[in-house]
């Protein structure tokens, strides 16, 4: 039974990927669905550091803002969670509803956040492919993103040309 690492990021595209290797494989593949979380910017992780540290304010005290000599318009750490814990939920959504669309009743979520040192999502996903020893990877043309629309997206093209496995790119979504 072949081992299928389709990236999942909301778009069309995607989906139509999805698609199209389950009328490949249908249910006689086993299906890993990974979506890649944008990494948060320097000012979210900068205002989480400081409202966990507690600011000398007591012990489990939000703090923000002018009195206390932050900027304040600086996020609160709870908003911060709250905004992940949503973006995650986002990911597990897009992925259930590719999944459903696509008939395909049971796969393995992935959801990791993307690590800014590693400077392109291409890069993580074949890294993914790897550590889970999937047999191919799909994805879509062009994903989520506008830039581009004419050329192939610069993910997909980087997967595609670095991965270790063979590579599905479905081309359109219409």
């Amino acid at each position: 039974m072949p081992k299928v690492l389709a990236a999942i990021d909301g778009s069309e595209h995607a989906a139509a990927a999805l698609r199209a290797v389950a009328g490949l494989f249908g249910g006689s593949a086993e299906y890993v669905l990974l979506s890649i979380v944008p990494p948060w910017s320097l000012a979210a992780d900068t205002a989480v550091a400081e409202d966990t540290r507690g600011g000398g304010a007591g012990s489990g005290a939000r703090t923000h803002g002018a009195a206390t000599g932050s900027s304040p318009f600086a996020p609160r750490a709870d908003s911060v969670a709250a905004a992940n814990d949503a973006l995650y939920d986002y990911y597990r959504t897009a992925q259930q509803q590719a999944a459903t669309t696509a008939g395909i009743e049971r796969f393995a979520h992935l959801v990791e956040e993307a690590r800014p040192q590693k400077r392109r999502i291409g890069r993580q996903i074949c890294e993914s492919a790897d550590v889970h020893g999937v047999d191919l990877i799909v994805i879509g043309s062009h994903g989520s993103s506008h830039t581009g629309e004419l050329l192939l997206g610069s993910v997909s093209q980087y997967v595609l040309h670095h991965a270790s496995v063979p590579v599905l790119v479905v081309r359109d979504a219409r």
